[in-house]
């Protein structure tokens, strides 16, 4: 059952450069990456589902759109988090709230998710954020209260810098699982397939 406006934006416009390839590209599953993490969050009940691209992953588009989500294309050129975040946000329609996930995070727990949904709508601060067992993590959830403070913003962290300056708009939602790993490295993929049980690729 759908939550009532609460929308999710994937930002995957990301250049990769740690890991020397297109991360969002890379085999997993019979997909790639993005479209194995689209497929996942595509069954959650959001509203809509906004992927933010970048030039590497804008050929994923048809797929993308196949899988029920609606792709968009940050400015040629420009590659700031706070960037992505503003095409998506421009794109939601009639969101009350937005979740934000990150495009290389393929074994993210989806009860993550869920927790903020349920949070969303039990706690009714404007930021609500996932606290596992090591920290503060992706997925977040932001009121439509603050997308103009958010589209006003620059720089790479600035989902954190909102929570650091304004500590009293934050819920956190208390998860007993490890922080999703990001895909950063060859090391970090070969290490995220074996835990999803999947084979060294080309094997």
């Amino acid at each position: 059952m759908e939550i009532e406006g609460v929308c999710g934006i994937i930002l995957a416009a990301g250049r990769s450069r740690r890991l020397g390839q297109p991360k969002h590209l890379l085999p997993w599953d019979g997909q790639t990456v993005l479209e194995h993490i689209v497929g996942r969050i595509r069954g959650l009940p959001l509203r809509q589902v906004v992927v933010v691209l970048g030039p590497a992953a804008a050929p994923l588009a048809p797929r993308l759109e196949a899988l029920g989500a609606i792709p968009v294309k940050v400015p040629e050129g420009v590659q700031a988090c706070a960037v992505s975040i503003r095409t998506g946000l421009q794109a939601v329609r009639e969101a009350e709230a937005v979740m934000v996930f990150l495009g290389d995070q393929p074994t993210l727990p989806l009860a993550a998710a869920e927790a903020l949904l349920r949070g969303w709508q039990e706690r009714g601060r404007p930021l609500q954020v996932v606290r596992y067992r090591e920290g503060r993590g992706h997925p977040v959830l932001i009121a439509r209260a603050l997308f103009e403070a958010l589209k006003a913003r620059t720089g790479e962290k600035v989902l954190w810098e909102l929570m650091a300056e304004h500590p009293d708009w934050v819920a956190e939602v208390p998860l007993d699982l490890p922080l999703p790993r990001d895909i950063d490295t060859w090391a970090d993929y070969l290490a995220l397939r074996a835990e999803a049980g999947l084979p060294p690729p080309g094997s």
